[in-house]
């Protein structure tokens, strides 16, 4: 989509799978930022159930996340794009890989069976991270997805769609404390805690600020 002359350049939400084997295969720039983000905040609290661990928490929350983002190549067929003869396949196949494991893992698995192996552990799927500007760059396990296509090439390939995605927040509880995650999510609480303080300490001005104006 074109812009208008001077308007600010808005950054693009992402997310990112950290995968040393393949860093750009599963590299997701959302084409349009969705117009509204969902944040489902669920406590961690002590289950004893005894009276003296009532303010006790176990960890950071359990955090929910949900956006609906669109897909659309209207744009890149206008431009004689050669990529849109397949419309919007290759960025709903790239959300998609988010959820599937690698064929070499799935391939390495199977010959490990047929030679007899007696346990095999399931793949282990690379750090998946939500990019949302400078300010929030957290963890993430996709939980959902959900794709409505809307129209199509004369192929058959779909040229519009609306993703319905939903992510659990990984925090420090959820992750090894060697992981990438770990330090990432601890980066992102100390990020809140202190736009907490900045909200404390102008929320303390503008009282006494409306006290002295009174």
């Amino acid at each position: 989509m074109r812009s208008f002359p001077g308007s600010p350049r808005v950054l693009s939400g992402a997310i990112v799978q950290v995968d040393p084997d393949s860093p750009l295969s599963r590299l997701v720039v959302f084409q349009y930022n969705p117009d509204r983000m969902t944040r489902s905040l669920q406590p961690r609290a002590a289950a004893s159930g005894r009276a003296s661990d009532a303010r006790r928490t176990t960890g950071a929350p359990v955090e929910t996340v949900t956006m609906t983002v669109e897909v659309d190549a209207a744009d890149q067929m206008e431009q004689g794009d050669p990529v849109a003869a397949v419309g919007i396949a290759p960025q709903l196949a790239a959300l998609e890989m988010l959820l599937y494991p690698s064929t070499a893992q799935v391939v390495a698995n199977a010959a490990l069976l047929a030679v007899g192996t007696l346990e095999i552990l399931p793949p282990e799927s690379p750090l998946a991270v939500l990019v949302w500007g400078p300010g929030r760059a957290v963890p993430v396990r996709i939980q959902s997805l959900g794709i409505t296509e809307h129209a199509f090439t004369p192929d058959l390939f779909p040229t519009r769609a609306s993703v319905d995605l939903s992510a659990q927040v990984l925090s420090y509880d959820d992750l090894p404390v060697g992981s990438p995650g770990y330090a990432l999510f601890l980066v992102h609480q100390v990020m809140k805690e202190a736009m907490a303080v900045v909200a404390g300490v102008s929320g303390t001005v503008s009282a006494v600020t409306g006290t002295v104006a009174g």
